[in-house]
């Protein structure tokens, strides 16, 4: 089962630092191409702290998972890591998958573990700091993040973010640009060949159609005799629609959908979005016909077609601001992992599996 805790700790770090630089946040909601999830809002905290420097050889190996330049990482202390981790998630997880899961979040927080040494040992090396007012801009960039309904405090505490985390992201991202700088935009000719390259994956609106409908739902232990009196309730509604009725006035008064407070709108939809039954039924009615009465697992419903947009391709102008900001930020995990990597070739790493 793949989970936000279970994602590799390592790109979720490498995001948490884009995060705060960019605020990058997007509901991909009616997008004209949707690409893949490289900017997602699925921010963690910076996982194991990070132990003081110790030779390894003088003290006992047993409770030692691994080493960095000296600095190790328990057993114990990853052991509690996992714990937290894996207790946020536990009910979401079938049993025959549980160990699985520990394990791979085991490899995932060591390998943060590393990254997170072999980083902190670059910035000292660099003398790289931050200012007060670097970090007040980072953490506003990371409060617009923020789902509405949320207080900062809420979310720094949900996802064990701390300042000191933040501190060090923002001092991460000074190495990045020393390394990289503007080294990551993409050319117009990169950007034209993954427009070719997924022009019939990535690039077609489908067709939609606008409707709204009046709800009435069915519960699984209504008896026969309720169920009747629904079906009946929901048939005169539609004679009173068919009649001249209000639609939006009936579906406040009468549906069991939340949408009833915008009379029943559902805006635009695609195939796909909704259950079948119901998905057939709007794409094949007439606009501003009085559909007939249709059931689906939700109960009875009344379905009118406002309006139709033919399936149509996005054009390369239309898409290139998105596809230059998602290459863009491709090129920079791919820029950020090949630092990794170099500083990783540098460093003295002591695994240890007794």
């Amino acid at each position: 089962m793949k989970n936000k805790v279970s994602k590799s700790w390592i790109a979720i770090f490498v995001l948490f630092i884009f995060v705060l630089v960019s605020a990058c946040k997007d509901s991909g909601k009616n997008k004209e191409a949707s690409m893949p999830a490289v900017g997602a809002n699925q921010v963690q905290a910076s996982g194991s702290n990070v132990a003081p420097a110790v030779q390894p050889e003088q003290t006992d190996t047993s409770n030692i998972v691994v080493s960095v330049d000296g600095k190790i990482l328990k057993k114990s202390e990853l052991e509690n890591d996992v714990k937290e981790k894996f207790n946020l998630v536990k009910n979401k997880i079938p049993a025959d998958k549980q160990k699985e899961f520990k394990d791979n979040l085991k490899k995932q927080l060591t390998d943060l573990f590393i990254m997170k040494t072999l980083l902190t040992n670059e910035i000292a090396k660099r003398k790289i700091e931050v200012s007060n007012e670097e970090v007040k801009m980072a953490m506003d960039k990371l409060k617009a993040s923020i789902p509405p309904g949320r207080t900062m405090d809420e979310f720094l505490k949900e996802n064990q973010i701390t300042q000191a985390d933040i501190i060090f992201a923002v001092k991460v991202e000074k190495f990045r640009n020393m390394e990289i700088g503007g080294k990551v935009k993409p050319s117009q000719k990169e950007i034209s060949k993954f427009y070719n390259d997924n022009r019939e994956k990535l690039f077609v609106e489908q067709e939609s159609v606008h409707v709204r409908h009046i709800l009435v739902s069915v519960g699984k232990d209504d008896s026969d005799k309720v169920k009747a009196e629904k079906k009946q309730k929901i048939e005169n509604l539609r004679k009173q629609l068919l009649n001249g009725g209000d639609f939006a006035e009936l579906a406040r008064k009468n549906s069991d959908c939340p949408s009833k407070e915008v009379g029943g709108d559902l805006s635009y939809i695609k195939r796909g979005q909704t259950v079948k039954i119901f998905e057939d039924a709007a794409f094949s009615q007439e606009k501003n016909v009085i559909g007939p009465v249709i059931k689906t697992e939700y109960g009875y419903h009344i379905i009118q077609v406002l309006d139709r947009k033919p399936a149509k391709k996005v054009t390369l102008n239309e898409a290139k601001a998105k596809i230059s900001a998602y290459l863009e930020q491709r090129k920079n995990i791919e820029a950020f992992n090949a630092i990794l990597k170099g500083l990783r070739e540098k460093a003295k790493i002591i695994s240890y599996t007794n």
